[in-house]
């Protein structure tokens, strides 16, 4: 609390009227405030500087301010995870699962990645595959990145250079290898690398692509490794942290990040002929215009989580090259058009992200609500039974599925933490904050002992993705199995990512502790819940000192927590 007192001359005490944020007697979100002027600050920092002013009741050219800042306490480690047992958990869990869809195997002696002898990808090629490379990454990262681990940096960057090497083809040998007629979804220089994606598009035709989608979420994780390298002392860059800069750089920066925003394909905004292309166009038109595609195609226009990759991706690089100016990662051109595509991206981020009020009073973030009605897959969003519906129920101006919306918090962190080389001014800190309070107020059911989550980010809990093929759709969360197959549970991706939030947000960090504290919870209660909510190729408990997959993802995201 803070006792606050106005300076008046001739004018009583009493005719004042004290407000926080222009609002009389304040708030929960930015502090409150009596008429005596008492000041008690916020449950959490709302991430901004909150003013205090006095103003006269009879005489209101009587003003007085004053600012506060308000501090959390400091984060707390987790408990119940440590880093030598998340990085041990994580060589045992993910490792695998990232020899499986690479098909390149990791030797600890040799300290090299090499193709596992009769691996085969598969007969579309390996593009698809890639999209499962970020998660199973991605605790690495984080952990790698919160320490400054140099030899499990090396690992990583081993790793990208590998993949390269042995799982990149050329768009001219795509097109080669795509038959006599070929349906050709891809351009720029024959001699670029990608992931190939060879679709059934008839019978006797193939289309040759690739998987933007797939591609911008793996890169992620080595445009984040790019600039953790770049940050550090140059006395810490190791031979093989520098052979990853100058070998991987130039084909994230041309070969993937500027064909796909500047390149001639129309993969972006399923090619809608009102909105120009290339995507980097389509940003700047829509949020400068607002515009919307009329029903039935309003999703058209929706900002996808590729497109959230490619802009955090892009600013990655350019806070890399700003760190690292001696490595040369971009010249004049390539760092202009990364900063125009960057610039474009966030602009229409924040067009489409809005701060309200929650019904408990929390600010929280309403983002890209609205942006997939009329999409099939959000066909049934009002139908919240426990039977798959048949009849078409859509909820409008929903948000992103809870699974989907890990995305959010990795992307604005990065946003965040790259705003300075990007001279960005959004998202700042009361959008995390705000974005972190929607995941814990909206979001999170209430259950600190059984955590569990909506089926969307708002709140909305009603049937997703109903009449997918690879899934009948995903019921309401009290309505879900997660031992079925396919899984028919949102967990493993309503409890990803958010951990790289907890720093601008104590509720959230708590939130992230009682998810970490489920894993040991053994009573007859939990591991029911679990087993209907949190099974994910094995039960949710921790065995043997390893960690189940979930809490992998959960402990990686919060890898500065980890003592």
């Amino acid at each position: 609390m803070q006792q606050f007192t106005a300076k008046t001359s001739g004018v009583n005490q009493k005719s004042l009227e004290w407000m926080v944020e222009g609002q009389v007697g304040g708030g929960p979100i930015y502090g409150s405030i009596t008429q005596q002027g008492l000041y008690t600050a916020p449950a959490i920092d709302p991430g901004t500087a909150v003013s205090v002013s006095a103003t006269g009741t009879l005489d209101t050219k009587i003003v007085g301010n004053a600012t506060v800042t308000v501090v959390n306490p400091p984060t707390p480690p987790l408990t119940g995870a440590t880093y030598a047992g998340e990085l041990a958990s994580w060589e045992a869990v993910l490792m695998p699962r990232v020899q499986d869809r690479s098909g390149l195997a990791w030797d600890a002696r040799a300290r090299a990645w090499s193709p596992v002898p009769g691996w085969v990808a598969p007969s579309v090629g390996i593009g698809p595959q890639v999209y499962y490379l970020e998660p199973f990454l991605r605790p690495a990262t984080r952990l790698a990145i919160a320490s400054q681990n140099t030899p499990l940096m090396e690992e990583l960057a081993k790793f990208h250079l590998a993949m390269l090497q042995w799982r990149t083809t050329t768009v001219g040998a795509m097109i080669q290898n795509g038959g006599s007629d070929p349906v050709i979804f891809i351009d720029g220089p024959l001699t670029d690398r990608t992931f190939a994606w060879y679709e059934p598009y008839s019978s006797t035709r193939i289309e040759v692509t690739e998987d933007v989608q797939s591609n911008a979420q793996y890169l992620s994780q080595a445009a984040q490794l790019l600039r953790a390298i770049a940050e550090l002392p140059a006395a810490s860059r190791t031979a093989p942290l520098l052979e990853f800069v100058h070998g991987f750089s130039g084909f994230l920066v041309s070969e993937q990040l500027l064909r796909l925003l500047y390149g001639k394909t129309p993969w972006s905004h399923y090619d809608n002929p009102n909105i120009p292309q290339p995507v980097v166009a389509g940003w700047e038109f829509l949020a400068q215009t607002g515009y919307e595609p009329p029903y039935p195609i309003k999703y058209q226009a929706a900002m996808t989580d590729m497109e959230l990759w490619l802009v955090s991706d892009s600013a990655e690089v350019i806070s890399a090259d700003a760190s690292a100016p001696e490595f040369a990662i971009l010249n004049r051109n390539t760092r202009a058009q990364l900063g125009q595509a960057v610039q474009a991206g966030i602009s229409l981020m924040q067009a489409r992200c809005h701060h309200e009020v929650s019904p408990d009073g929390a600010d929280v973030l309403s983002a890209f609500a609205g942006d997939f009605d009329d999409h099939p897959y959000y066909a049934y969003t009002g139908d919240t039974g426990p039977t798959l519906p048949t009849v078409p129920d859509p909820k409008y101006g929903v948000s992103w599925d809870i699974d989907g919306s890990y995305r959010l918090p990795i992307v604005f962190r990065s946003l965040y933490e790259t705003s300075r080389a990007t001279g960005a001014s959004f998202p700042a800190l009361n959008d995390l904050v705000a974005l972190a309070n929607s995941y814990v107020h909206l979001a999170f059911t209430g259950n600190p002992q059984l955590p569990v989550f909506n089926n969307f980010l708002d709140g909305c809990n009603g049937w997703f993705r109903v009449g997918d093929p690879s899934i009948a759709g995903y019921p309401p969360e009290e309505y879900c199995d997660a031992t079925q197959t396919p899984i028919n549970c949102l967990t493993a991706g309503a409890v990803s990512g958010w951990g790289q939030l907890a720093f601008a947000n104590p509720n959230l960090a708590t939130l992230i502790q009682d998810v970490i504290n489920l894993a040991y919870d053994d009573s007859t209660a939990a591991v029911a819940f679990k087993n209907e909510h949190y099974w994910y190729d094995g039960p949710y408990s921790v065995a043997d000192g390893v960690y189940p997959w979930l809490m992998v993802y959960v402990a990686g995201d919060s890898a500065e927590r980890l003592p």
